[in-house]
């Protein structure tokens, strides 16, 4: 049996969308393989979930989205040891959404990232990379190597291989954030720097992807550190053992 970790950052209003996404993943995946949750939020899932999921909550503060989406290569990097048991580790936004039955065989590899929509139309060509040579994320017009543009809320693979990742992205954060540079789709540019010159085994096509990028279920900015969710957290706090969904700010029992 594989043991497979799945890292959700779910602070502020992502909160919500996080526990749906661990709702609909779980309702959806059809095969048998263990799977832990690692759950960075300021909010604990404990009593939206049901007593038989396995999760891991780590509490995390986030005042801006910025520092948010900068802060997942190191928050795996932080639980390191509790991910010595886990065969695969996978990195999801909390605002993806499953709508359909799946199984892990469709992002399963050693070094896994997920093609862009948009790499095929409006990234074509190498648009959307950082052409700054000032920071680590910089990838070159010169460049002989071939362009994918791949997604920021999806990364993964063998354990090693995405610590390895994760401290590497870390450090060119580190450094650039030394000199007061950052780059200008934030995480994304050093994942597909790193991807660029550091091609995964395995990308998945954007018409394999099996589940929906970017859902944000209609409730508002969700970059807005004080958007508020509390009706629509003590809605979910009544169905801790139901599974649903959020749409149009809403929440909709399935």
């Amino acid at each position: 049996m594989k043991n497979i970790g799945i890292v959700i950052l779910a602070t502020n209003a992502y909160f919500v969308l996080g526990v749906r996404f661990i709702k609909k993943f779980l309702h959806h995946y059809k095969s048998g393989a263990k799977i832990t949750f690692y759950f960075f939020s300021d909010v604990s899932p404990q009593d939206y979930l049901p007593d038989d999921v396995n999760i891991v909550f780590i509490n995390e503060q986030h005042t801006d989205w910025v520092s948010a989406t900068n802060s997942k290569f190191k928050n795996i990097i932080s639980i390191e040891e509790e991910l010595v048991n886990e065969d695969y580790v996978y990195y999801f936004d909390a605002d993806t959404n499953v709508s359909r039955d799946f199984t892990e065989e469709w992002f399963l590899g050693e070094l896994v990232g997920g093609e862009h929509y948009g790499n095929r139309s409006w990234l074509a060509n190498g648009a959307g990379f950082d052409r700054n040579p000032i920071g680590h994320s910089y990838v070159p017009l010169s460049s002989a190597l071939p362009y994918t543009y791949h997604y920021g809320a999806f990364f993964g693979g063998t354990t090693d291989n995405v610590l390895k990742f994760c401290k590497t992205l870390s450090d060119y954060q580190d450094a650039d954030q030394a000199i007061g540079y950052e780059p200008p789709v934030n995480d994304e540019s050093y994942i597909n720097a790193y991807f660029h010159f550091n091609p995964p085994t395995y990308t998945v096509p954007s018409d394999k992807f099996a589940f929906d990028i970017s859902d944000k279920g209609g409730i508002g900015e969700t970059r807005d550190t004080s958007l508020d969710t509390f009706a629509l957290r003590e809605e979910m706090l009544g169905c801790k053992h139901a599974v649903y969904n959020i749409s149009g700010g809403k929440l909709i029992v399935l």
